[in-house]
């Protein structure tokens, strides 16, 4: 799945340590007028230390050194610890998309949600 991500035109991603153990990392795409975050996750005994918002924030970096309007995302409605941390960072929801992840057999709805970029042109 990475090569294929990473392969993609616009794609790039960054990759967190602790020592030499990865913790965490997010891969996204530069779609000219808005990053798209493609995958995102942190090791879970490296959760809740700040990682997932180091992640984010370098995302966000990226976006507003390259001018880019707004940074969009699909999280499960069920995932709250997800949703919390994007809330944090000005991500609000603006479509649903139902079924969209299979979970133990049964369909869960995404939510997409999205950021705007200050000082960057918004796509219109």
């Amino acid at each position: 799945m990475l090569e294929r991500i990473l392969a993609l035109s616009g794609g790039f991603g960054y990759l967190a340590w602790q020592g030499n153990v990865p913790a965490g990392f997010i891969l996204a795409r530069d779609l000219g007028g808005d990053v798209e975050v493609l995958s995102f996750g942190v090791m879970p005994q490296w959760r809740r230390r700040g990682i997932g918002r180091g992640l984010i924030a370098a995302v966000i970096a990226h976006a507003e050194n390259a001018g880019i309007g707004s940074i969009v995302l699909e999280v499960a409605t069920r995932n709250e610890a997800a949703r919390r941390l994007y809330a944090a960072f000005g991500f609000v929801q603006v479509g649903r998309r139902p079924r969209y992840y299979r979970q133990m057999g049964a369909g869960a709805d995404a939510l997409i949600l999205r950021r705007g970029i200050a000082g960057a042109p918004t796509a219109g």
